[in-house]
This record gives structure tokens, C-alpha cells and sequence, in this order.
């Protein structure tokens, strides 16, 4: 069962009561427990309690004296209101047995904008604590974060804003989610100049960069697949699938210049005379974050993405769209279950803009089939995957049964006063 509270509780129910006995609130007047939250288990099968303290009201220079950390005992009073200048303080504690409790967030709601409507909207779930922050004007604006408290790390980030345009509301944000490996940007339509054509609304995923063994970036790639911490294709640019085993697509970044490519298929074709109509995969390079792209009228030609083609059959590398003259190294090795083959694809730096696409032509006449990690559309770089670099402190990818296994990170130790999440 999920549980949800927000800073603005005193608001509703008048002035808070009397500061509690709780230990957490020991000399810290104003301090009451506004509730005590079921955060389920730790790994250890102990008990998780969150408990949110509503701290009062404090000046602009208390709120930032202690922003991110333990409120003091002094520089707030039980009542007050934004009018006076003042916001509204709250903290929220991780209670462990055996442990120090744990400042999980520290806030000072002010409003968070000239609208003055700003929240702070915390849910607390089995080993989950997770917070979105609202706030703005006409620009509306929420952060979302998600906290697993044992081992405590950060799984999932996001942003959005919103704003209104000729009428319209457009929405841009960020999301990463490091649990499932995946993420995306998205970019509102743009206001483009008259006589310009807009993309509209664009989702753009994430295609993660990822460091791995250096026996599996050696040669361990083609022994192991690329299991969950490969990217799998998720867009047709042609066609339609009805049977699942007819063919399959999954990327991964490994460095700044080597992509895994894995794909399946149940009838290969190639090779012929003419590559566009063999199994091939298609590579494209752009040297802009795409999502940095207005998406209105055409690209100039310093935007312009580059298109390779790489034949299943071979590994022969075909320069393509915007005839490239850098080439790729292409390492090629079939599944050990010989329904499919991976490529190790060394590539030409730098870039900011990749995608990734699987030709399927069971008829060895033409394209049937066209799976791709983003909805790529010919030669517009806003289309194409912005790249998530993941730190090895986030995680890392090893081998496990097989296949390639997410490896979270080092646990960070923090101060038991100051906030794991910390406020931008």
C-alpha cells in the first residue's frame, strides 16, 4: 500500500499542535511527527518507517542556512504564511532499527514560483520513497524523483515543463529509470517560422552507454547476449510484425566508439548485388544532441546525420546517407544458438545523435520489415537517439547466465543530517 503526504497539511488543518516528544524533534521547537509511513522491508527483512516532521515556518535566510540538511533549532515559528515572506519547512526521515535515522529530504516551500502554488508530494512504498516538486508561473514545472531505501540508491529521475504556446500546451522533459535501463527525452513542438514545417511532439529514447568487463568488450560479446542491458528496438519505420521470432533488434553503447548490435531473425537473405535489398543493419551518426533540434523546416547541412548500411550476411560496410567517408570497423559473429548474429561496431567520433535500425527482406526483393530504436525519419537528426551516458558509480553491465545483467553501483554513504535528495 502506497502512502502519500504533502507540506501542505498545516494549511489545511490551521496551526500545527505542540512540538512532539519524538526523539527526531529533541530541542528543535517547532517540530511535530505530521505522520509515520509503512516503508515495508530492508534487505535484512528489518522493519522501514519514513516519518514526516513539519518543522514550522522560516525566514529566506534560515531555508537557505540549512538547505539540504537538518533544520536548527532556531529561525522558524510555529505560524506564518508565504504573504509574510516566509515558506513552509518539512523533513522526512528514514527510521531503521539499530540505525541512525536518515534525513531522506529537507524542503522549504515558498511556492516554488510566482504562481505560489508549488508542492512537495512525497509516496512512500515498499522500500521506495519517492518526491515531486511542482512550481513555476505560466511555466509550470515538476521534478520527480524515486529513492530505493535498502541499499539506498537513486533509481528513478525525471523532469517536465510545460508551458503554453499559440494556444497550446507543450510539455518537454526527462526521464531516466535506472532499475529497467531505460529513459527518454521529450521536446514539445516547436514554434517554427512561417513557411517552416514542424516534427510536432518527439519522443526520443535514450540508447544507454554502459561500461562492461573488458573480457566482454575483448571477445566475451560473442559468447553472451546483450540481456536486459541491451536496448531493444521498440519502433517500425516499415511494415508490421506478427510473429514475434520473425526478427528482433537490440543496441548498447560500451564506449564512446563501440556499439553491440544484436538481431534474430528466422530466414536471412544475402548476400546480392544490391545491399538494400539483403538483411542489413543501418547506422546513423548525427554530430548534435537531437534533442537540441528545433525540428522545424529542414536541417542545415552541420546538423546533417551520416548512414551507413552493414550487411548481415558479410559485414560489408555500405557509406549511405550523406556519403560518409569515415568508415566503420565491423566485427561479426554468429549466435552460439545460430538463430542470430551480433555485431561489434567500432565507430567514428564524435557523435550526439545515433540510431539504430534492422532491415528484414525474407524475399531478398526488397525492404519487408524495418525495426528501429527511435522513429527515424530519413536524414533528420532530431529523430535519432540522444545518448545516456551511465557512470560506473550508477551501474555497470556484467555476464550473468549468459546474458549481459545490470550491476548497480556502489552505495553512497551519506551524513545521517544531511538529505540523501538534494534540491537543485
Amino acid at each position: 500500500m502506497n502512502a502519500t503526504a504533502t507540506v501542505l497539511v498545516f494549511s489545511l488543518l490551521g496551526a500545527p499542535p505542540a512540538s512532539s516528544q519524538d526523539p527526531l524533534c529533541a530541542k528543535r521547537e517547532p517540530c511535530t511527527v505530521v505522520e509515520t509511513l509503512d516503508a515495508g522491508k530492508d534487505a535484512q527483512g528489518r522493519p522501514l518507517q519514513v516519518k514526516h516532521l513539519g518543522l514550522g515556518w522560516a525566514d529566506q535566510e534560515t531555508s537557505e542556512k540549512y538547505l539540504g540538511r537538518k533544520f536548527g533549532p532556531g529561525g522558524r515559528k510555529a505560524e506564518g504564511s508565504q504573504a509574510e515572506g516566509l515558506c513552509e519547512a518539512a523533513e522526512w526521515w528514514l527510521v531503521r532499527p539499530s540505525q541512525p535515522a536518515q534525513l531522506l529530504l529537507s524542503v522549504c516551500n515558498n511556492g516554488y514560483g510566482g504562481a505560489g502554488v508549488g508542492e512537495d508530494s512525497v509516496t512512500v512504498s515498499d522500500n521506495r520513497f519517492s518526491h515531486d516538486q511542482t512550481g513555476g508561473s505560466r511555466q509550470r514545472w515538476t521534478v520527480s524523483r524515486t529513492l530505493q531505501l535498502s541499499p539506498m540508491r537513486l533509481v528513478i529521475e525525471g523532469h517536465r515543463a510545460s508551458d503554453m504556446v499559440d494556444g497550446e500546451i507543450k510539455e518537454d522533459g526527462v526521464y531516466w529509470d535506472l532499475e529497467q535501463f531505460r529513459g527518454e527525452v521529450v521536446r514539445g513542438a516547436h514554434a517554427c517560422a512561417p513557411g517552416e514545417s514542424s516534427l510536432g511532439e518527439r519522443t526520443l529514447p535514450y540508447l544507454p552507454q554502459v561500461q562492461v568487463d573488458k573480457a566482454y568488450l575483448e571477445g566475451g560479446w560473442k559468447q553472451a547476449g546483450l540481456g536486459a542491458c541491451g536496448f531493444e528496438s521498440g519502433h517500425f519505420l516499415l511494415g508490421n510484425q506478427t510473429d514475434v521470432k520473425d526478427a528482433a533488434l537490440k543496441a548498447l553503447l560500451v564506449a564512446p566508439d563501440t556499439l553491440l548490435v544484436e538481431v534474430r531473425d528466422d530466414k536471412w537473405t544475402g548476400p546480392s548485388a544490391k545491399w538494400l535489398n539483403d538483411d542489413h543493419v543501418e547506422l546513423w551518426l548525427a554530430p548534435h544532441p537531437p534533442q537540441d533540434i528545433t525540428g522545424c523546416g529542414k536541417p542545415p547541412g552541420a546538423l546533417l546525420p551520416s548512414q551507413w548500411g552493414i550487411r548481415i550476411a558479410d559485414g560489408k560496410v555500405f557509406p549511405a546517407f550523406g556519403s560518409p567517408t569515415q568508415t566503420l570497423q565491423v566485427e561479426r559473429a554468429q549466435m552460439p544458438d545460430k538463430k542470430g548474429y551480433r555485431l561489434k561496431l567500432k565507430l567514428p567520433t564524435p557523435f550526439q545523435g545515433i540510431s539504430v535500425v534492422y532491415s528484414d527482406s525474407d524475399s531478398g526483393k526488397k525492404q519487408e520489415l524495418m525495426l528501429a530504436t527511435s522513429a527515424v525519419k530519413f536524414g533528420r537528426p532530431e529523430t535519432l537517439n540522444p545518448v545516456r551516458v551511465v557512470s560506473p558509480a550508477e551501474a555497470t553491465c556484467a555476464v550473468k547466465n549468459g546474458q549481459l545483467t545490470l550491476v548497480p553501483g556502489p552505495v553512497k554513504k551519506t551524513e545521517p543530517d544531511v538529505a540523501v535528495l538534494q534540491m537543485e
